[in-house]
């Protein structure tokens, strides 16, 4: 990071308050605000983003994970439970609405009339009036206006106009579940087909498990929708347990889905964040937790609104960044396999967050929104990322060469073998086997006599792998 991104990174953390997000970590702040962020991208209204002078929508989505004990449980107080608060809210009232209008019913029975009536929805748009024209016309005769294929056109390019019933069979904006079971079970119920989900990992096991569900969620190819509809899960997974190293290090199918996520980690793998520097006299934004909660109700006000449903759409010069941030991307494949689709959308998603955080509310005068650091902040995210990664399969690689150099010493436990015996024996390319017979040989273990190895009386390893 060169030092004019390390200010603006700094500067950014500083006018969020994420020192004081993070009760005093600048690892975790940083962690919760950017979590804070890409979560109200994921609830926005399908077909909100960024849009470009050219008229170009980037949209804003990104799955994460939160993993490490202090991120995760901040994560879980901070973004998860407001979220949670509203999705609640809205199931109690739905369902109390339901039961009163059962009792309006009710007054009929005693040759009452109702009170009052729910609301039939909206009249029929375009797309609607086509369809009813193209199933009840005579076809034999050509549409007036428009062709045949024309009023298909209106058909396939807008969804039904929302009416209330539709709200009462699909209300979750979240979705939440111990098991896979548990999540196909509410995901016919998902607002719009999209919802976000949340998931915790407590336990290796449960990497595998979710495997089964999580990649189709994320590809939007689960037909669960009351028609067949693909619905999508845009995932926020909370790993306090610190499952993470133990699934990757696994390298199996079963939790490769792991690596699509951001990763937001704890701990010291690097580079670490920039600390406040008081003669930057920023004045931050007060009440972030309370501005957050605030957000989202308004995120989701705006999502549920019926009757006048717009996506939420943010008007910015955001081309170069984009291209600038793709750039960035490509450079990171290295080390980080498929990080180009993981993370395409990620600075769009921080740069839509950050605005609906400041827009919530006033701002306090003299108030600086450091947009320039929100590039500085998504490079920094992935950085950690790659970081994270190369120290788990750095452990990993050395315990698998712990295990053949153990295999290695026990072949040669009472009888000395030549290099091809030894690589047969344990399974191993050749080139492999010669380079843990080198090791070996320098740490005194093994010595070569003739073209044989032997082991040297009483060598072992540090440690016994099994």
């Amino acid at each position: 990071m060169t030092n004019k991104e390390s200010d603006h990174l700094r500067h950014l953390l500083t006018s969020f308050d994420a020192h004081a997000l993070g009760e005093g970590d600048e690892v975790a702040g940083a962690n919760v605000l950017a979590t804070m962020a890409i979560t109200l991208a994921n609830l926005a209204r399908r077909g909100s983003g960024i849009r470009t002078p050219d008229w170009k929508l980037i949209p804003v989505d990104c799955n994460v994970l939160a993993s490490g004990s202090l991120t995760s449980n901040m994560v879980l107080d901070e973004v998860v439970t407001p979220v949670g608060h509203c999705q609640d809210n809205l199931l109690a009232h739905l369902d109390r609405l339901l039961k009163d209008n059962e009792a309006e019913e009710k007054r009929k029975e005693r040759n009452l009339d109702r009170r009052w009536d729910l609301s039939g929805g909206h009249p029929a748009n375009p797309g609607e009036n086509s369809l009813l024209r193209l199933m009840t016309g005579d076809p034999e005769l050509e549409p007036l206006i428009e062709s045949h294929e024309d009023e298909w056109g209106e058909v396939l390019g807008s969804s039904p106009s929302e009416h209330f019933v539709d709200l009462i069979r699909r209300p979750r904006v979240f979705i939440t579940g111990a098991t896979p079971a548990l999540l196909d079970q509410q995901l016919p119920g998902a607002h719009h087909s999209q919802a976000l989900v949340a998931i915790g990992l407590n336990r290796a096991s449960d990497a595998a498990k979710f495997g089964s569900i999580c990649p189709s969620l994320m590809n939007g190819m689960i037909p669960a929708g009351p028609s067949g509809e693909a619905v999508r899960g845009r995932l926020l997974i909370t790993d306090p347990g610190d499952v993470l190293p133990l699934a990757t290090k696994a390298d199996s199918d079963e939790t490769a889905w792991l690596a699509r996520l951001l990763w937001l980690v704890d701990g010291s793998a690097g580079p670490e964040f920039p600390s406040e520097d008081a003669s930057d006299r920023i004045i931050p934004l007060p009440h972030l937790n309370a501005r957050f909660a605030h957000a989202v109700r308004l995120i989701l006000a705006n999502r549920l609104n019926s009757r006048q449903p717009q996506p939420l759409i943010f008007e910015c010069d955001f081309a170069k960044s984009q291209v600038r941030w793709m750039k960035f991307l490509n450079d990171m494949e290295g080390s980080l396999p498929g990080i180009r689709g993981t993370a395409r959308c990620l600075l769009a998603s921080l740069m839509f967050g950050f605005q609906r955080l400041i827009k919530v509310a006033e701002a306090p005068e003299g108030f600086k929104h450091y947009r320039d650091g929100i590039e500085a902040l998504a490079k920094h995210l992935i950085r950690r990322m790659a970081n994270a990664r190369a120290a788990i399969l750095f452990s990993a690689n050395e315990a698998r060469k712990l295990a053949h150099k153990r295999k290695i010493l026990t072949k040669l436990d009472g009888e000395a073998m030549d290099t091809r015996m030894l690589y047969r024996g344990v399974h191993l390319h050749a080139d492999s086997c010669r380079e843990l017979l080198s090791e070996l040989k320098g740490d005194g273990l093994i010595e070569l006599s003739g073209d044989k190895w032997q082991r040297v009386e009483g060598a072992t390893l540090p440690f016994d792998l099994n």
